[in-house]
């Protein structure tokens, strides 16, 4: 079952078919996870809207459209869907994310056994910079960054996750990377 595509599982849990959705799960764990941390700056709260989103997959399973069959497509919308109805809330203040806690955090690829201790502070200090200039976007800049860039998913699917036009998607992914470049210019990065 390994082997299955993601359309297949989903048919198997549909039919509630629990291995399927563990390996579908499995599957998309980290993904999820690191886009909803990204998006909130918030570890704890990542972890309980990751578990959110995968119990809202297993009782709308069967809203997913497998003639469609993009299930990474499906599963984003839901996770953003979640995540900004959490944060709508307004209870929660976007925070800037520490790189230190999402090592911890076990979510973040490890650096290079080879690289230097230098090189890892220097890195370390340039993505908690990147991280820090992030947090402070809008909410919309900062979803376009996050699925473009660290999901590295097509405009076409942000598209579809969003509900917003590709034409509009890029013109606030090119803002975003303005604002970037705008925000961390002045430390010759």
């Amino acid at each position: 079952m390994e082997d299955y595509s993601d359309k297949k599982l989903m048919k198997l849990v549909v039919e509630r078919n629990t291995k399927a959705f563990r390996l579908l799960y499995q599957r998309y764990e980290i993904q999820i996870f690191n886009f909803i941390f990204r998006y909130t700056g918030n570890r704890e709260l990542a972890q309980d809207l990751l578990q959110e989103t995968f119990t809202r997959v297993w009782f709308a399973a069967h809203t997913f459209d497998l003639r469609k069959g993009n299930f990474r497509g499906w599963l984003f919308k839901v996770a953003l869907n979640n995540t900004q109805n959490e944060m709508s809330k307004k209870q929660y203040s976007y925070q800037y994310i520490d790189v230190t806690e999402m090592k911890d955090s076990g979510h973040e690829p490890k650096y290079a056994e080879k690289e230097q201790p230098d090189m890892k502070l220097e890195n370390l200090e340039l993505k908690n910079t990147i991280l820090k200039a992030l947090g402070k976007l809008t909410p919309h800049l900062r979803e376009i960054i996050i699925l473009k860039h660290y999901q590295q998913l097509k405009f076409r699917e942000i598209a579809e996750i969003t509900s917003t036009p590709e034409g509009t998607l890029k013109a606030r992914f090119h803002r975003a990377i303005a604002q970037l470049k705008e925000m961390l210019e002045p430390m010759d990065l």
